[in-house]
């Protein structure tokens, strides 16, 4: 060697060093672990690996399983899919959503089961329609039909091709799904109404429901949201009361009820004054007005008027509470209304208000059981379009009832108003446009809930619910949910929908619908492959001589119905559809907010037409919000896609982000800081798969079950059978954030940081037969992490078994199972007591090289020398046990004793170790390696 030790520009000066013998080296005689399959892929290779993935091996494993997995040891699993909207691009909702059900999939079709599933899209409705009537101005319904169907198809195929790419497990193949709009499944749907229809569960009433001025269309419970700090009117208004009827201890005084509303645009409306007999009631003068006037109001809440006017009231008279039903009054805006009721209703309520309620059965639920129970005819006087109609009184006549209404009616009975604020609180709002929605009575199509939801909640009660750790609030949800809704209208006024199959008497008004009709309108469908005919032709076009003769009308004494069903109806038959007959889902896995959706329109459909709920269990999981909890917008500037992640970190990254967060929380976070999280854990995962790649090589063919008698590796075994049952258990409670977690853990410690890293010195420089029974273990081992992996990152294990299997076989085709041989308490016993002496060697040898260490350990405890004997004899030392391997030490001596305490003393060898494996003290400086390297060298020679 040279060493140059100055430079002068004219002068070079050198020393000259001996070269020392060459150090022979052994790496071409150590087993190292070698595989082709990469520790980490460029985003243009991984992209190009994921699209070769999908085509060769994805694309095919539905179809695979439905053909070779038998019924015969477990009933097909049946997970029906929730149909997405058809429209827009997908979000981290929807990864969420399907991501979830793909490693339900999965994980069953890995344990040998096989299943089924139909995704399916949500066609029809509002959001659809207003896309394709903002493309141009004036179209009729047939047009806004055929641009609303290319709109959802666009759509559609584009959420399709993304869905297949995160690997999701469906038959995209042979286009195996569901769309709302499919003939056969709108002629499914026109028979269910009629069965329903049949059976009285479906019946036409006019009704307050809420209404949508925005959309100018009836709305659902479920498509409804809620404005927080909405502001209303909070106005207190007083009716004149006629006198006759009630005893009055101060004459010559003028009589008022005093009401509170929110909602004054209502007023032209009112019919009634509601109270409640159980309350009581008095007589009060207020300090601000004249003193001849005196005020009707409840007196538990007199208080509270106080309180939010700042009027002071003095009690003049207490009134017995049934003597109201007598009274009469005024309308405070129609003049001609001078003798309007008191009804007694039990609504009333002395939570808030006078005790008293103004009365509008065209306005309220509420309102409207008043007037059904007393008949009086509803009067409404606002239009579709939330306008007040001709019949309103003339200065609101053509006015917005939610913009003009307030202010017009508050000035216009101005002299009545006692007192007026604002009240910021809760409201609905259309959950499409987010304006606020008004209830409003109008003939709508109903179904009878009330006689489904006695039956519904029982059949709720026998249904699982997961996770397991909200069922109880989930399904106490559901129930509370189920028994608020007063009835389900189910008629839309609008065209992008399936139209209710019915026809009406032009004179009367009456409904015509039988089974011939509903036949004939599917013969129709099934003809022209949609719906559009009902637009498109006549009634002379659409019905046959014989049929109006049948029905015994001309045509020209009938219309049809302008109605559609609303979309829930359509989500709600889906399981009719698509299971087909008498088959009950295994699963339904949705957001929380299908609580009031599609969980609950389902269980109502399903237990109208076959009384049992469409679904075994119900998985619940949440939505996805910032790091700082906040919802994803675009107005934030906060929102990742699904695109975005898949193109940074791979769609196993996301896969895996979905696994870690998607099933314990109601607020799952997105944020790069856990998606980096989650490609860092997944990295990890990824190089223990390329270690055993390496070390277990390529798949030979089957050969005879090596008999091992080392403990790390049955103990390793043992291990897996006991992984696999607590991954299995996890799967099937739908916990995917502690399978994650289990499976990094097995990983951490059981197999790097016990096994592997202990059997290191066998694996590199053993015979030839330890090296066959390592090989045999870990082939197991890899098996079962491919097994319990598959159902979350498809992708890197299909890559990784592709190094493993070279005959292009898929892991989908594999059937891996721990066997229940492989469990060995004695080998867990024997390990752990080993590796717990482990521990207190590691402490007193510091940082030297552990196997220069001599060690005697002086056992007490009988059964701890008994586990230790299995490793290693007693008395003399010796360096080839595997307790030593365990241990990583030089030697061992064990010895007994009559302490009870562990003794372990080391101390350092002085001997130079083997230069082929750093394990084995050489005994003399000249040997070249140790006794069982020169063995395992001569033999490969």
């Amino acid at each position: 060697m040279l060493r140059i030790l100055r430079f002068r520009p004219a002068n070079r000066y050198y020393s000259v060093k001996i070269a020392q013998k060459d150090v022979k080296k052994y790496t071409d005689t150590i087993n190292l672990p070698k595989t082709k399959f990469p520790n980490r892929l460029t985003a243009v290779k991984r992209e190009e690996q994921e699209r070769l993935i999908l085509q060769k091996k994805i694309a095919v494993s539905y179809q695979y399983q439905q053909e070779h997995l038998s019924e015969k040891d477990k009933p097909t699993f049946i997970l029906h899919d929730g149909p997405p909207y058809a429209n827009g691009q997908l979000h981290m909702g929807h990864a969420v959503n399907k991501i979830l059900k793909d490693i339900t999939l999965r994980q069953r079709v890995a344990h040998g089961q096989q299943v089924n599933y139909v995704p399916g899209w949500d066609c029809h409705g509002l959001p659809i329609e207003l896309k394709a009537t903002s493309a141009a101005a004036g179209q009729n319904a047939l047009e806004i039909r055929q641009k609303s169907r290319s709109f959802a198809l666009e759509a559609i195929e584009s959420q399709k091709k993304e869905f297949s790419s995160w690997g999701v497990l469906a038959n995209w193949q042979k286009n195996d799904i569901y769309m709302t709009f499919q003939p056969e499944f709108i002629e499914n749907q026109l028979h269910l109404f009629y069965k329903l229809y049949e059976k009285g569960l479906v019946y036409r009433d006019l009704k307050p429901v809420y209404w949508s001025p925005s959309s100018r269309t009836a709305l659902a419970e479920a498509e409804l949201e809620y404005d927080p700090k909405h502001i209303s009117p909070s106005v207190y208004v007083r009716f004149p009361i006629n006198p006759n009827g009630l005893d009055i201890t101060e004459k010559d005084t003028r009589l008022y009820a005093l009401v509170w509303t929110t909602t004054p645009w209502t007023l032209p409306s009112n019919q009634a004054i509601c109270y409640n007999s159980s309350l009581e009631y008095v007589l009060v003068r207020l300090s601000e007005h004249n003193q001849d006037e005196l005020y009707l109001i409840a007196s538990a809440l007199l208080e509270d008027f106080e309180a939010n006017t700042q009027i002071e009231c003095e009690v003049v008279q207490t009134l017995k509470s049934r003597s109201l039903g007598d009274l009469t009054y005024k309308h405070l805006i129609d003049k001609d209304l001078n003798d309007l009721p008191f009804y007694d209703a039990s609504h009333v309520q002395d939570s808030k208000g006078t005790g008293l309620v103004h009365t509008a059965p065209a306005h309220g639920p509420d309102d409207f059981l008043v007037s059904l129970a007393r008949k009086i005819p509803v009067k409404c006087l606002v239009n579709e379009e939330g306008v007040y109609t001709d019949d309103a009184p003339s200065f609101l006549v053509g006015k917005s009832v939610l913009e003009q209404g307030n202010p017009l009616v508050l000035e216009h009975i101005t002299n009545n108003v006692v007192h007026s604020s604002t009240l910021e609180h809760s409201y609905p709002i259309d959950w499409r446009t987010k304006k606020p929605v008004i209830i409003r009575a109008s003939e709508q199509w109903f179904i009878n809930t009330e006689k489904l939801k006695s039956s519904a909640a029982d059949a709720l009660e026998k249904v699982e619910i997961y996770p397991r750790a909200n069922a109880e609030a989930s399904k106490k949800a559901l129930l509370t949910q189920l028994q608020k809704r007063p009835y389900w209208c189910i008629s839309r006024q609008r065209a992008w929908g399936v139209p209710i199959p019915v026809l009406y008497c032009r004179k009367t008004g009456k409904v015509v619908l039988n089974k011939v009709l509903i036949q004939h309108f599917c013969k129709e469908l099934r003809k022209d492959g949609s719906m559009d005919f009902w637009w498109a032709k006549s009634l002379e076009e659409l019905l046959p001589t014989e049929i109006l003769k049948k029905l015994g009308y001309q045509a020209n004494d009938l219309v049809k119905g302008s109605d559609i069903l609303d979309i829930w109806f359509d989500s709600g038959s889906t399981w009719s559809a698509v299971l087909k007959k008498d088959k009950v889902a295994d699963l339904y896995l949705e957001g929380y907010d299908q609580f009031t959706g599609w969980f609950q329109s389902s269980l109502l459909m399903s237990i109208a037409a076959r009384d049992c709920a469409p679904y075994k269990a119900l998985f619940v999981h949440g939505f996805t919000v910032d790091e700082k909890g906040y919802k994803m917008s675009k107005s934030l500037g906060n929102v990742i896609s699904p695109k975005q992640i898949t193109k940074k970190y791979g769609t196993d990254v996301l896969r895996w982000w979905v696994a870690s967060h998607g099933t314990q929380h109601m607020s799952i976070t997105v944020s790069e800081k856990l998606l980096q999280q989650a490609a860092e854990n997944l990295s990890k995962v990824r190089a223990t798969l390329r270690y055993l790649n390496g070390a277990i090589g390529e798949k030979q063919p089957s050969q005879e079950n090596i008999q091992d008698s080392s403990f790390l590796n049955r103990y390793l075994l043992s291990q897996l059978v006991d992984f696999d049952a607590e991954i299995t258990k996890l799967y099937n409670a739908y916990e995917y954030n502690r399978v994650v977690a289990s499976i990094q853990n097995f990983l951490s410690n059981q197999v790097s940081a016990v096994y592997v890293h202990l059997i290191k010195d066998r694996l590199y420089c053993g015979d030839e037969r330890e090296l066959l029974a390592i090989r045999q273990t870990l082939t197991h081992c890899y098996e079962e992490l491919c097994k319990s992996l598959w159902p979350i990152v498809p992708f890197m294990v299909e890559e990784s078994w592709s190094y493993y299997d070279t005959s292009g076989a898929a892991f989908h085709q594999q059937s891996v199972a721990a066997k229940s041989q492989w469990q060995d308490q004695n080998a867990n016993d024997v390990v752990n007591a080993a590796l717990e002496v482990k521990k207190i060697i590691n402490q007193q040898a510091g940082d030297v090289n552990s196997w220069h260490i001599d060690v005697v350990l002086k056992v007490g405890n009988a059964k701890q020398l008994k586990l230790l004997q299995e490793l290693h004899p007693m008395g003399k030392p010796r360096s080839n046990s595997e307790l030593c391997e365990i241990l990583q030490v030089g030697s061992v001596t064990l010895l007994q004793t009559a302490d009870q305490d562990l003794q372990v003393s080391v101390k350092a060898l002085q001997a130079p170790l083997c230069p082929r494996c750093r394990r084995y003290s050489l005994e003399n400086a000249e040997q070249g390696t140790c006794h069982r390297c020169s063995l395992v060298m001569t033999a490969r020679n």
